[in-house]
């Protein structure tokens, strides 16, 4: 059951994070606008006036705006999963991109976002989920760039990229010796990427459905 309702939620989420990932961007940019007129930001307060529907108090509106939100990224992770997702991906897009200076921010974090994913002849459809450790006590989970070994005098190494959460647009590529890469097959880019997106909290057998 919390499979279920958790599942769409995270298709959602990532469905938005082009949109997200955006609005964080332009949140930093306008940072120090931001902190001049008070610790409440934008977004926040969008949240609390929708909230206000529901109930005259300000701190209860604003988690009644903080579950409208969820709700409704929930329901747009529903449809997601249908096979309108190329018209509601192209509508999305459509639209983001027309607005002055929006669009050129929103269209690379968008390519990447969808990079994520497993569509056929995606940029990313080559890669697959590896382990990698580091050390005797730690592992993460990466991307493997490309089954090709290199060698830079001490050894073959992989190539590899480990995703940051819970915005997987950013992360590190890092040459790792060949032993200390193990393959995941039973999770894929996109299991990968719902996995970073949530912080973890779809693990194990959730991750991968």
């Amino acid at each position: 059951m919390i499979r279920r309702i958790l599942t769409p939620f995270a298709t959602g989420l990532l469905f938005l994070a082009p949109v997200l990932l955006t609005l964080i961007l332009l949140n930093w940019l306008a940072g120090y606008l931001v902190a001049a007129l008070g610790p409440a930001t934008p977004l926040g307060q969008l949240l609390g006036k929708a909230g206000m529907f529901f109930t005259p108090s300000p701190f209860a509106a604003f988690w009644a705006g903080i579950g409208m939100a969820a709700l409704l990224v929930w329901v747009i992770g529903l449809a997601v999963q249908t096979r309108f997702r190329p018209q509601l991906e192209g509508g999305l897009d459509g639209l983001i991109s027309r607005i002055p200076g929006l669009g050129a921010l929103y269209r690379p974090l968008a390519q990447f976002v969808r990079m994520m994913g497993t569509s056929p002849g995606g940029e990313m459809s080559g890669m697959s989920v590896v382990s990698v450790s580091f050390g005797d006590h730690v592992e993460a989970l990466a991307l493997l760039t490309s089954p090709r070994l290199h060698d830079f005098g001490q050894g073959p190494r992989y190539l590899i990229l480990i995703p940051t959460a819970p915005v997987p647009v950013g992360g590190g590529m890092l040459f790792v010796e060949a032993s200390r890469v193990k393959p995941v097959p039973s999770m894929g880019v996109d299991d990968l990427a719902k996995l970073y997106v949530t912080m973890g909290t779809l693990t194990g057998p959730e991750a991968a459905k």
